[in-house]
């Protein structure tokens, strides 16, 4: 081989390896960036994940809070449904104590004008004799 084949041969081999170095050099920085990259993600997802177990038991004691309300209001609204039939039961017993008793009423005002007017028509004759 000639030397100017073996010193081109030489020349291109270093700028290989000099390409090369800077490409893993290049490569290594990549990977330190990278490696910071995952890092930071993993504590932010880590604190995310903090966040959402926190706000998940904050929910589950604002569920439980609301349960017991509700709760409440149920036998809140079944007190007054029974409150309201209760209610009603009454009304209906008033209206038929009253029924009955104006019938009773009027029964003995008929029988007491009846009596009146009987002795009133008994009196008649006697009065023009």
């Amino acid at each position: 081989m000639s030397i100017a084949l073996e010193l081109t041969l030489i020349v291109v081999l270093v700028a290989l390896a000099v390409g090369l170095v800077r490409l893993l050099v290049q490569l290594r920085r990549t990977a330190q960036g990278l490696d910071a990259f995952l890092l930071s993600s993993s504590k932010d997802l880590s604190q995310i994940a903090e966040d959402v177990h926190a706000s998940r038991l904050r929910m589950d004691h604002l569920a439980a809070s609301l349960q017991v309300s509700l709760d409440e209001l149920s036998g809140l609204a079944r007190m007054m449904g029974e409150l309201g039939r209760t209610v009603q039961d009454l009304n209906r017993r008033y209206h038929s104590t009253i029924e009955s008793a104006s019938r009773n009423l009027g029964g003995i005002v008929g029988g007491i004008s009846a009596v009146l007017a009987f002795f009133k028509r008994r009196q008649s004759p006697h009065e023009y004799e």
